[in-house]
């Protein structure tokens, strides 16, 4: 039997080439096991689309094969023709064998799918300030607003980390402690910090370098990158395949490869829109362009495959942008931009409208992958730990409790809701579309509609898309008790340089 093999992430796919599989074929099974685990390989598919036959004596060798791989070496089997899929359904030991019916559904599958990408390197750009957020973002990080009970950025992370990407790059700037407060290394994952900023006279000062300039002073000043690596925005949440976004940069050869949404005609404007030809090339890249002008609907998501030779042409001195910077650069140079276009759902928390906006998404089960953080205690009502909800409350959802936070007797939400952590809902008041943020008290006989709140200021979601709102307080909103989600929080920084997370 012969058989060659290839390797996707941590994944040995083995493809064996003969007609009848029997006994004799185990030797040269084990034999490319040993190389599969000598390459630091953590999982082994085996295609059998070529064979024709499987003897008794065959199936028994591929069910000993896997049930004595050695530990934490996952095993499965693809691409069986259908006589030779009869045939092992028609033994008992067929229950045995973990069986595909394709390379595709194996590498779906949860098993492997974690193993896909191990060793790639994923950078989370979170320095911005995030002023279209404001106020949301005046005492927490945009990637660390709370959405549904975990941050924005544990949304962001915990997807990639199901591809088995454990090695992640954050640049804290604005708020920046925050981050190493609440972003921490564990065994399951790398994370490492490009600080921006500087601690001065006891405060923290944010100092961005510019998206492309960050990368730059990675690759450069650290040697962060010595393969294809991923950039993605820390607040935004997506269910993007993103193994099928690496496979098709690799297949193509781009020096980088955008994600690309496709929005409605009516909305090109709002966007840079890609203009790309038939083979996905990107020829030009047109921003907010009239619907009648534009060349396409696909806009950027701000996520990124991007190989290290890319970054030559990043100018080296600050402020440098991936968009606006990085990439026309490249175009002006030949190199080679690819779009990925396949659907995925992306939602961008931009500015309170569209923070809202995904909220809602969010509760109601738009977004695969996202769920809210806690159990269902009435239909459509989510409560994390410690939460109280009085049975003589009346929601109405989707709505969301947050962790210790308490609905009072009397008390009514009409959903989509969302009540911080620590919040309080008193009796005999209204709460409507809205979000209560984390530590704030809504009084008795309070009304809230179509509000994101706070005990200092409020805004009506519905028209915050980064136009100037007055900030005054909504009366009957305090505070509940001493917040200190938001209090900067003083701990060691390493310098202008990447570090393991502060202690």
């Amino acid at each position: 039997m012969l058989t060659n093999s290839e390797d996707v992430g941590m994944i040995s796919i083995l493809k064996i080439a003969t007609a009848r599989l029997t006994s004799a074929d185990y030797a040269t099974l084990k034999s490319a096991q040993a190389r599969c685990l000598a390459r630091g390989r953590s999982a082994m598919l085996v295609d059998l689309s070529a064979v024709r036959r499987v003897a008794r004596s065959g199936l028994a060798a591929l069910v000993e094969f896997q049930s004595e791989a050695p530990q934490g070496l996952a095993v499965g089997f693809f691409g069986a023709r259908e006589k030779v899929e009869r045939d092992i359904a028609r033994c008992a030991l067929a229950s045995l064998l973990t069986l595909f019916r394709s390379r595709k559904e194996a590498l779906v599958a949860p098993t492997f799918r974690s193993r896909q990408l191990a060793g790639v390197k994923a950078v989370i750009l979170v320095a911005g300030a995030g002023s279209r957020m404001a106020p949301l973002s005046a005492q927490t990080p945009k990637p660390l607003l709370d959405f549904l009970g975990r941050p924005v950025l544990d949304h962001v992370m915990r997807h990639l980390a199901g591809f088995g990407i454990r090695d992640f790059i954050l640049n804290p700037g604005h708020l920046a402690p925050q981050f190493h407060a609440q972003v921490r290394s564990s065994p399951l994952r790398s994370v490492q910090f490009l600080n921006e900023g500087a601690w001065q006279d006891g405060a923290w000062q944010a100092a961005p370098l510019g998206s492309a300039s960050t990368l730059r002073h990675l690759h450069h000043n650290h040697s962060a990158f010595d393969q294809d690596f991923l950039v993605f925005c820390g607040d935004a949440v997506t269910d993007i395949d993103v193994a099928a976004l690496l496979e098709q940069h690799r297949a193509s050869g781009a020096d980088v490869t955008i994600a690309a949404q496709k929005v409605p005609p009516d909305q090109v404007q709002k966007y840079g829109i890609i203009d790309a030809d038939r083979a996905g090339r990107i020829c030009r890249f047109v921003e907010k362009p009239n619907p009648s002008q534009a060349p396409s609907r696909l806009a950027s998501s701000g996520i990124y495959v991007m190989s290290p030779r890319a970054l030559a042409q990043v100018a080296p001195h600050p402020d440098q942008d991936i968009a606006k910077d990085l990439l026309p650069r490249l175009l002006a140079t030949g190199a080679h931009l690819q779009v990925y276009d396949a659907p995925f759902n992306w939602v961008d928390m931009g500015c309170p409208k569209d923070y809202f906006a995904g909220v809602s998404r969010g509760l109601r089960g738009l977004i695969p992958g996202v769920m809210p953080l806690g159990h269902l205690v009435r239909r459509h009502v989510w409560a994390a730990d410690g939460a109280e909800v009085s049975p003589r409350a009346v929601i109405v959802g989707p709505a969301f409790i947050g962790a210790d936070a308490v609905i009072e007797a009397g008390a009514k939400l009409e959903g989509p809701v969302v009540v911080g952590a620590g919040a309080r809902v008193c009796g005999r008041s209204l709460v409507r579309r809205s979000v209560i943020s984390a530590q704030t008290r809504v009084g008795a006989g309070t009304w809230v509609d179509d509000m994101i709140v706070a005990p200092d200021w409020a805004v009506d979601h519905r028209f915050a898309d980064s136009r100037v709102q007055p900030l005054t307080p909504l009366e009957g909103i305090e505070v509940e008790a001493p917040n200190s989600a938001g209090t900067l929080v003083s701990l060691p920084f390493i310098d202008q340089k990447i570090s393991g997370s502060a202690r």
